[in-house]
């Protein structure tokens, strides 16, 4: 049989560390690693895209009848 080599690229071992140490800090908690990162991104003044979406267009009134 052939023997291979494990394939190692920096650029995703950095990717892979990177990730390793903000489930450390944020203790592997998906969520409030989520809350922070939103709230370092509205802290820096960008605007979330979900949001863009939401200054366009209104969501349709509920539990109002419609003209017939």
């Amino acid at each position: 049989m052939n023997a291979t080599t494990p394939w190692h690229d920096p650029i995703v071992a950095e990717i892979h560390a990177a990730r390793e140490q903000l489930a450390d800090q944020y203790h592997d908690d998906l969520l409030a690693y989520s809350k922070a990162a939103e709230a370092r991104c509205q802290a820096l003044g960008l605007t979330m895209a979900e949001d863009q979406h939401k200054t366009k267009t209104a969501p349709p009134s509920r539990g109002t009848a419609h003209p017939a």
